[in-house]
C-alpha cells in the first residue's frame, strides 16, 4: 500500500517503523495504567518493559528469520538479520522472548511477574491490533489470492502495488490477512476489558490465561488464508505456536495458584 512515508534525497522513513512504534507506545502505556492500580511502580514497569522490548524484539526477528523462506538469504547476508525496521518481525517470537524477557526481569526487580503478565495482555492486544496495520502498509504477512468468486473489493481483498513493498504477490487481489489479524487484536483486546469489567477481582495471572485463550484461536484460524510457504506436518509454524500457546495458557491457569487478588474495580 504505502510501505514509504516520507523520501528525502536517498533517506527513507518506512511505515512500518512509524506504526510499530506508535504500537509499541500505545502498548506500554495501556500496560502502564493498568499496573499503577494493583501497586506496582511506574519506574520498575518501566524496568522490566525494557527488558520485554529487548527480548521481544530479539525473538520477532530470530523466529521469522528462521521460519522465512529467505532463509538462505539471510545467513549470506547476517548484516540483514537485524534490519527489523524494513519489516519481518514475527509475533509469535516477540511472546517467546518477551515472556522469557519478563520473567527474568521481574525476578531482576523482584515484582509479581503474574500481574507483569496480565499488564502484558493487554498491552500485547491492543499493540498487536496497531501494529498489524504496519504489516498492511509495508506488504508483509500477506494473504493468499482469492478465488475468482471471491469479491474483488476492499476491504474484502487487497492489491499491493508498489515494488518497494514486501509483497511478492504484486497486482494481485489478496484475502485481507494482515486487516484480521489487526481485528484478532482488537477483539482481544475488548474482551479483555470486558473481562475486567465483569469480574472485578481476578487471580493474578489470570488474565493473560484469558488472553491465551481468545487470541491464540483466531491466529490459527487466519493463518489458513496466510501466504506462508513454511509448512509442517500441513500446519504453518503460527499454528503450531497457537497449539503450544493455549496448552501454555491452560497449564499455566492450572497452576497457577497464587491466591492474590489483582482486580480492583474497573475504572
Amino acid at each position: 500500500m504505502y510501505p514509504v512515508l516520507i523520501r528525502i534525497g536517498n533517506y527513507e522513513l518506512r511505515t512500518y517503523g512509524v506504526i510499530v512504534a506508535i504500537a509499541a507506545i500505545t502498548g506500554i502505556l495501556t500496560g502502564l495504567r493498568y499496573v499503577k492500580d494493583r501497586g506496582i511502580d511506574e519506574d520498575t514497569f518501566l524496568s522490566v518493559v525494557i527488558w520485554a522490548l529487548v527480548g521481544g524484539i530479539m525473538g520477532a526477528r530470530i523466529f521469522w528469520v528462521f521460519v522465512s523462506p529467505d532463509l538462505t538469504t539471510y545467513l549470506r547476508r547476517p548484516l540483514t538479520i537485524f534490519a527489523f525496521w524494513e519489516g519481518g518481525l514475527s509475533f509469535e517470537g516477540m511472546i517467546l522472548g518477551g515472556l522469557i524477557a519478563v520473567i527474568i526481569g521481574a525476578r531482576v526487580y523482584k515484582v509479581s511477574f503474574r500481574k507483569i503478565l496480565d499488564a502484558s495482555a493487554l498491552g500485547v492486544s491492543i499493540g498487536y491490533g496497531i501494529g498489524k496495520f504496519a504489516c498492511f502498509f509495508n506488504g508483509c504477512c500477506y494473504g493468499l489470492p482469492v478465488p475468482s468468486w471471491w469479491p474483488k473489493v476492499f476491504p474484502l481483498a487487497l492489491v499491493f502495488k508498489d515494488p518497494r513493498s514486501q509483497c511478492d504477490l504484486l497486482n494481485t487481489p489478496l484475502y485481507p490477512a494482515q486487516l484480521l489479524n489487526a481485528l484478532s487484536g482488537w477483539i482481544t483486546f475488548f474482551a479483555l476489558i470486558y473481562i475486567l469489567k465483569r469480574k472485578r477481582y481476578l487471580k493474578a495471572g489470570k488474565l493473560f490465561s484469558f488472553f491465551g485463550y481468545i487470541f491464540s484461536p483466531m491466529l490459527f484460524l487466519i493463518d489458513f488464508i496466510r501466504s506462508i510457504p513454511t509448512h509442517y506436518l500441513g500446519l504453518t509454524p503460527n499454528q503450531w505456536f497457537s497449539i503450544g500457546f493455549i496448552i501454555f495458557s491452560v497449564i499455566f491457569d492450572v497452576l497457577n495458584v497464587d491466591r492474590t487478588k489483582t482486580g480492583v474495580q474497573a475504572q
